[in-house]
């Protein structure tokens, strides 16, 4: 059998056996959701966030399939002739117009900052009198947020070396980060380091 059509031809009720059976088949997950859901992740993107790269949302997406051991893919039960595509169309686009809601539809946009990681980095590197602002914007985040900057901007490590300092203050039923797929470990780190930096700007900016 091709690879594609080892993926093409699953069912739904397959799909959900490959997805949610432990240890993770990282090739099924990969194909799922950098393959199978990128039409539904395109649409909330450009629809929804104004941006391009459904990637950007596949970590923001595995995060809410996975938590809770699985539980959204495991309630689906295909009534009324619904599919899993479908059902699982309704619970991303409720789940990401209530983040946009929240977060003023901010939270998972790529910015711009070089400015702050180069602030960041300067401040650590010469001693200074008086801290910055944004220092004082640094102190100001949460615990995980700053856990994620230190990592990833000042100290510069890639997604998996700062997931073993990261990983414990995910609030996920993901489980080990060590047995995920390596893939979606990435994709969620990145997505916090997007929200640690969108904090950054967004206090920056009050002080």
């Amino acid at each position: 059998m091709q690879v594609s059509n080892k993926f093409t031809l699953l069912s739904d009720k397959e799909w959900i056996e490959h997805l949610t059976i432990i240890p993770p088949e990282e090739e099924y997950h990969n194909y799922f959701f950098s393959v199978k859901c990128a039409p539904l992740l395109r649409y909330i993107a450009e629809s929804l966030f104004d941006i391009t790269d459904p990637k950007q949302l596949i970590g923001e997406f595995y995060e809410l399939l996975s938590k809770e051991n699985w539980k959204i893919l495991n309630n689906f039960k295909g009534l009324n002739g619904a599919s899993l595509n479908s059902y699982l169309s309704r619970c991303a686009v409720r789940h990401f117009v209530e983040q946009k809601r929240k977060d003023s539809g901010r939270i998972l946009l790529a910015i711009d900052t070089p400015d702050i990681v180069e602030e960041l980095n300067h401040f650590t590197q010469e001693e200074e009198s008086e801290m910055p602002p944004v220092w004082q914007a640094f102190e100001r985040l949460s615990e995980r947020e700053r856990i994620v900057l230190r990592c990833m901007v000042i100290d510069g490590m890639s997604a998996l070396e700062a997931a073993k300092y990261v990983w414990p203050h995910v609030k996920t039923k993901m489980g080990d980060w060590q047995e995920l797929p390596v893939k979606r470990v990435q994709d969620t780190i990145a997505m916090l380091k997007r929200r640690a930096l969108l904090a950054l700007t967004l206090k920056l900016k009050r002080l």
